[in-house]
């Protein structure tokens, strides 16, 4: 295993233990229900004995059977709903984290964030909610069934011993190769999806261009490969089920052997020549099966860990970028602001984005950077931001080295971009998120239209990145969101695309309000701006137009 993998796996490791106590209460609950399906499975057999042998039917033997089993499905169930909240728990506290480092991190739009988490959480909480509690009941019912097997019949414990030592290794060896696809799978999904969802938006413009044929042969291709991608790891999964049914078969097959010539009295043994006990050989005929019934749960929850694990790899590094040593000073109020000589290329890119740009900021007032699209504006607003780092040129705030203020402005810029990011969660929580208040008095007003329109209120729910709402709510939530908590710098990427004639009449007006309390940085094509900007850059390609 590789060291990636090994911190991946540590990673996913240390988040059990935020959810042990569901996961220890769920244990004790499979106990007993493995218990109450070994107690069913004797008063079964000694039923099945006695009419079968004796022709003497036992009601009360039934019924005791009928009990048990039906024990054993009701602490199941208790069991995988303290499983499947266990890994709802772990999943919303990674959501919890991740949101704010997005809310601020521009390297993603709207879009990717939003598949990047809804992928990505999906990945998670099927390997906290399936395969470890699989995993789990794998082990405690295979110790329990194994005391029982032993304690009746040595012959049949070794045999389910053997296959409990094969069938594990079998799986590792398949599972070797599928973390590589299921990574490769994820990249491709969470790309493509994008490309398609651009495409879907644009299909107007595609059509009137006469530009639908090529987009056709475009996306034909992207589906084939992300296709491929996946029958790739839907073959790995098939074949790890086809080798532990093999497996399962086998073993079943010759515990049932081994019963059957012990009955027939022609295995040698302390019963040679007598027969067997025919309750007995119903038993651990019946036990046989069972013992592998979380085994193959537990088989065909192990690409969850392989998806887990993929999927640990990409997030990690992005809640890395929080692990930084705290900047000591992040609370020291803005003096000034200055960007000279600034020039950026992204990696792996030859073409500058920006080029020799210098500009002085006010600590407080409207700053409209304006240009044609591909100008660099959102680059530039990226840096402003702390989300993309400068080498070339400084960005300094306070006169401090760009390290510092790089450091200085994750923490005290707010972002909001062309296309918002909504969380998962209920109304309330994407305005005011962890914000402790008594009353909800204190929001601004412009939120009643879209509190008139939800039955619910603060409390109705949003999830895909706000489906339920329009490009304007979208908006006006992420403005609400930012005036609720406001930081020294408020960045606002093309606040007023798209949207409505009656909706930009609410948002400008609380875009200027915010500057006059703090510095806000405006990326917009709204000519409102020219008249009230405090400072305008007018970026060309990348080039800052200078006029005389």
């Amino acid at each position: 295993m590789s060291s990636s993998q090994e911190s991946a796996s540590r990673w996913l490791n240390k988040k059990i233990v935020e959810a042990k106590y569901a996961y220890v209460s769920a244990s004790a609950l499979t106990i007993i229900s493995v218990g109450c399906f070994v107690v069913f499975c004797w008063y079964l057999s000694a039923f099945a004995a006695s009419w079968l042998s004796d022709g003497l039917v036992l009601p009360n033997t039934l019924l005791y059977a009928l009990v048990f089993l039906t024990g054993r499905y009701i602490f199941a169930h208790l069991a995988s709903l303290l499983n499947y909240s266990a890994g709802n728990l772990i999943v919303s506290k990674v959501k919890k984290k991740i949101y704010p480092i997005l809310l601020n991190n521009s390297k993603l739009d709207s879009i990717s964030s939003t598949l990047f988490v809804t992928r990505i959480s999906d990945d998670l909480k099927a390997y906290f909610a399936f395969f470890i509690p699989y995993s789990i009941a794998s082990i405690l019912s295979s110790i329990l069934l194994l005391v029982v097997c032993f304690w009746v019949e040595k012959w049949v414990g070794v045999v389910l011993l053997i296959s409990l030592l094969v069938i594990p290794m079998q799986m590792i060896i398949i599972g070797i190769g599928a973390e590589a696809l299921h990574k490769k799978h994820i990249n491709l999904f969470l790309k493509y999806s994008a490309v398609f969802y651009n495409r879907l938006q644009t299909i107007a413009e595609i059509v009137n261009l006469d530009n639908f044929k090529p987009q056709y042969r475009f996306l034909s291709e992207k589906s084939k490969a992300l296709n491929k991608a996946t029958t790739n790891v839907m073959q790995v999964a098939i074949l790890s089920s086809a080798v532990l049914e093999l497996f399962v078969t086998i073993c079943i097959a010759a515990v049932a052997i081994y019963l059957g010539m012990s009955i027939l009295g022609i295995m040698t043994g302390p019963n040679y020549g007598k027969g067997y006990d025919f309750r007995i050989a119903l038993f651990l005929l019946t036990l046989a099966p069972y013992f592998f019934f979380y085994l193959r749960k537990f088989v065909s929850a192990y690409h969850d860990r392989n998806r887990a694990l993929a999927s640990a790899k990409l997030i990690m590094p992005i809640l890395d970028e929080t692990d930084n040593a705290p900047l000591a000073d992040a609370d020291e109020a803005l003096r000034n602001f200055e960007i000279n000589g600034l020039n950026f290329a992204y990696p792996d890119s030859p073409v500058k984005v920006l080029h020799n740009i210098s500009l002085s900021l006010p600590t407080k007032g409207l700053v409209l950077v304006k240009g044609i699209s591909g100008s660099g504006k959102s680059t530039l607003l990226k840096i402003c931001t702390g989300s993309l780092f400068a080498k070339d040129g400084t960005v300094s705030v306070n006169g401090k080295d760009n390290e510092w203020s790089h450091q200085w402005l994750k923490a005290n810029s707010s972002y909001m971009n062309q296309f918002p990011f909504i969380f998962d969660g209920t109304l309330r929580y994407n305005v005011f998120l962890e914000k402790e208040t008594d009353t909800y008095s204190q929001y601004p007003e412009f939120l009643n239209k879209i509190l008139a329109k939800k039955e619910d209120g603060w409390q109705s729910g949003l999830s895909h990145n706000g489906k339920q709402l329009s490009g304007g709510e979208k908006q006006l939530i992420t403005l609400a969101r930012m005036m609720m908590h406001p930081r020294p710098i408020a960045i606002l990427d093309e606040p007023t695309a798209n949207l409505d004639a009656d909706t930009v009449g609410v948002i400008l007006p609380q875009i200027l309000k915010l500057a006059e309390s703090r510095l806000v940085i405006v990326a917009s094509h709204e000519k409102m701006f020219d008249s009230v900007a405090a400072t305008i850059l007018d970026l060309n390609w990348g080039e800052q137009m200078r006029y005389e």
